[in-house]
C-alpha cells in the first residue's frame, strides 16, 4: 500500500466560499482538492501549509490553526501499489486575498490553480475526500477521526465541476 501524509488548508473567504485547487495529478486528478501537500525535510506542519498554499494558489497564509487529522484508504494503481493510504492533517487558515501571485513553477506541480467554491454547491463526485471533510468541518466544526475507506475510486479523465 502506498502511504502519504500531507498538511492541508481549510480556508473560507468573506463570502463563505471554500478555497480549493484544481488537481492535476494523483488519485484526485481532475477533482477539486484542498491546497496542501508533503512536508519537506525539517519543515514543521505550519511551514508546510504556508509553503504549499503559496505554491498551489498564489495566496500567502496569514494564520493557521490545527483542526484535526484523518486517514483515507482507496484503490489506486500507482507504481507497484494497488491501494493508497492518505493521511491528511488539516489547518484552518486565513489568506491575504489582496496580494495573489502566480503558481510556483516547480517540478510535479499538481495544482492547476485556486478556485473559491460555495461549499454547499460542491458535489462529492467533483471532489477529493479532503474537500468533502472540509465541507463537513464548516457545518459541524470538527473533522471525523475514524479512517474512511473507499471500495472503489475513479481517477477522473475530465473534471465534472466545470
Amino acid at each position: 500500500m502506498h502511504t502519504h501524509r500531507g498538511i492541508y488548508c481549510i480556508c473560507t473567504n468573506n463570502n463563505g466560499h471554500l478555497l480549493t485547487v484544481e488537481k492535476n495529478g494523483g488519485p484526485y486528478k481532475n477533482r477539486l482538492d484542498l491546497p496542501g501537500g508533503t512536508p519537506e525535510s525539517g519543515e514543521t506542519e505550519i511551514e508546510t501549509v504556508v509553503r504549499e498554499v503559496l505554491e498551489e494558489t498564489g495566496y500567502k497564509v496569514l494564520t493557521a490553526d490545527k483542526a484535526g487529522e484523518r486517514s483515507y484508504e482507496l484503490p489506486w494503481n500507482y507504481k507497484q501499489w494497488t491501494h493508497s493510504q492518505h493521511t491528511a492533517v488539516y489547518y484552518l487558515c486565513t489568506v491575504d486575498e489582496s496580494n495573489k501571485i502566480g503558481l510556483a513553477d516547480i517540478p510535479d506541480q499538481d495544482s492547476k490553480g485556486a478556485l473559491w467554491k460555495d461549499a454547499e454547491s460542491l458535489k462529492e463526485d467533483w471532489c477529493s475526500p479532503l474537500v468533502s471533510d472540509a465541507k463537513h468541518y464548516l457545518l459541524e466544526k470538527k473533522i471525523p477521526a475514524e479512517r474512511k475507506s473507499y471500495r472503489t475510486w475513479e481517477v477522473l479523465q475530465l473534471p465534472k465541476y466545470k
